[in-house]
């Protein structure tokens, strides 16, 4: 069975490094991902990843939504040094 999901993370304290991108990478080789955010969409499957982690550790925005309506949304309340 198919099911529609999008992933969109944005990092809008300040770009991401090459390293920093390439750490998410390991988790979604499908994934649209860029100095500044993380997008992936899914139909089959689900994303390996933890949303929160990468939340907390690279990014400020999160929004998932999916065709069964579920909807998520996370904004980071601290600033990154």
């Amino acid at each position: 069975m198919s099911a529609y999901q999008h992933y969109d993370l944005l990092a809008l304290d300040r770009p991401l490094d090459g390293d920093q991108r390439a750490e998410p990478r390991v988790l979604s080789s499908r994934a649209s991902i860029t100095a500044t955010s993380f997008t992936n969409e899914y139909h089959w499957g689900d994303f390996g990843g933890d949303p929160a982690r990468l939340m907390r550790t690279h990014f400020d925005v999160f929004a998932y939504f999916a065709e069964w309506g579920t909807r998520w949304i996370m904004i980071s309340a601290r600033a990154r040094s």
